[in-house]
């Protein structure tokens, strides 16, 4: 009996302790939970998941039906996705891995760079899974909706290690639980093969928080009101033209009846053309919806929504009342928010990408180098081009000037080296400018007129 327990606390220890945490955790619930709290962990600053889960559902179906809504998240696919990012590596072994993960036919990472996108813009994070080949290594890239993510457990001293992630099931109460990147078994092979991994990046998360927020919350109060208004305005319109725009007087009262029957049948107003007696009065009513009054109004509402989705009325289509002085000022804050949500794209498919490269070396039986020695590399067209131009023109500039001052003598090549990556907006340290002098060949000065015999009263041979 000793060696039988042996045995199976040897090859089945784990899997009987997971099976008594999960009973533990089930019994806990049952007792103590009203079933709809947050099952376990999460951050303090966390919202509950009845508020989480509206939101997401509003902000998707307001992205499908609503044109505002959908121009906002086609506008930050458009400039942070732009001609498309792509991650390679300085490392041979590591860049062929990358390579044939990210054009494997059932990753095709190219083709999910602008959903992606799209889905940190309504979601406000998302929660791809990793489906790893226990033959290979490969790994297979999926995607659960935000909205099924109903729990986040993470550890008990660490809000930030997340260890497993709840999704919700339409056939049971209970949920489908994946291991993250802080469980013990998330690099570690079980029965010789690796669990899928569900990896997890959020943006506009608040300190505290372990759940992201989306882009479109501030904004679909507003472009409720702005739907609401146009189809007010619609409506009015319409009852406006169904109006009796005629008004006929019929002298007789016998002939009332019979024109009233006749009018019906044959409508002047489609024909636009009516023929009328001496004993009749026609007139003719101008119903106005006064559309200049309501002007004002559709342009507060477009300005709040482009507030709200931190864009210019530019960037909507809306150009009369803005020149390109005005244009250009409005769109700085724009670029720069459209460049930080393409560093947070770039920080997930790095995430995804070395997560994947990290279970390949697990199945193969290769040493983990680490995160740093990867040398990842992430590509992608620039937000605003201008402003680049404009910055290398005045870096360009400011080392034409430094190159003079260092001819004269007033700086050492140590500071004007240091001074040129800091106007052209890449600061390095003291270290670096170092090892960069130490490696590169100074230029030689050319010898004045007066040094090589050259001048005036230069002495030739008498």
């Amino acid at each position: 009996m000793g060696l039988r327990k042996t045995l199976a606390h040897f090859f089945f220890g784990d899997l009987i302790q997971d099976m008594i945490q999960q009973a533990g955790a089930v019994s806990v619930r049952v007792d103590d939970s009203s079933g709809w709290d947050s099952l376990s962990g999460g951050g303090p600053a966390d919202r509950p998941w009845a508020d989480k889960y509206s939101d997401l559902e509003e902000t998707l179906e307001a992205w499908q039906k609503n044109f505002f809504v959908r121009r906002l998240v086609t506008l930050t696919r458009s400039y942070a996705v732009a001609g498309g990012i792509t991650i390679t590596s300085e490392v041979p072994q590591v860049q062929t891995f990358i390579e044939d993960f990210w054009n494997h036919r059932q990753n095709r990472m190219d083709r999910r760079v602008g959903p992606i996108c799209d889905e940190f813009t309504r979601a406000g994070e998302i929660f791809p899974v990793l489906f790893t080949n226990k033959a290979d290594g490969m790994s297979y890239v999926r995607f659960v909706p935000a909205s099924r993510i109903r729990a986040i457990e993470t550890d008990e001293d660490d809000y930030e290690t997340e260890l497993r992630y709840a999704q919700t099931r339409q056939q049971t109460a209970e949920p489908k639980w994946w291991i993250g990147p802080g469980h013990k078994r998330a690099f570690k092979t079980y029965y010789n093969k690796l669990q899928p991994l569900m990896l997890h990046y959020a943006v506009n998360k608040p300190i505290g928080a372990t759940r992201g927020e989306s882009d479109l919350l501030p904004v679909l109060p507003w472009a409720r009101r702005y739907s609401e208004w146009l189809k007010d305005r619609v409506r009015l319109n319409r009852i406006r033209t169904r109006q009796a725009l005629l008004q006929i007087r019929v002298q007789d009262p016998s002939q009332v009846e019979k024109k009233r029957r006749q009018i019906r049948t044959d409508n002047p107003i489609e024909k636009g053309i009516y023929v009328s007696g001496p004993d009749e009065e026609v007139i003719a009513h101008d119903l106005s919806i006064d559309a200049s009054d309501a002007k004002e109004d559709g342009k507060a509402l477009r300005l709040a929504l482009a507030t709200g989705g931190n864009v210019g009325l530019h960037y909507l289509g809306e150009g009369e009342t803005v020149n390109y002085a005005t244009a250009k000022e409005m769109g700085e804050p724009t670029a720069r928010f459209y460049a930080e949500r393409q560093d947070d794209l770039i920080a997930a498919l790095e995430g995804i990408v070395a997560a994947a490269y990290r279970r390949h070396c697990v199945i193969i039986g290769r040493e983990w180098p680490g995160r740093q020695e990867l040398q990842l590399v992430a590509s992608a067209a620039e937000v605003a081009r201008a402003d680049n131009q404009s910055l290398a023109q005045a870096a360009k500039d400011v080392v034409q000037a430094l190159a003079q001052m260092r001819s004269l003598a007033w700086i050492d090549d140590e500071t004007a080296a240091k001074l040129a990556f800091k106007f052209a907006g890449e600061p390095l340290g003291d270290e670096e400018i170092k090892e960069i002098l130490r490696s590169t060949q100074p230029l030689q000065a050319h010898p004045s007129p007066d040094e090589d015999g050259g001048g005036d009263g230069g002495g030739g041979p008498e």
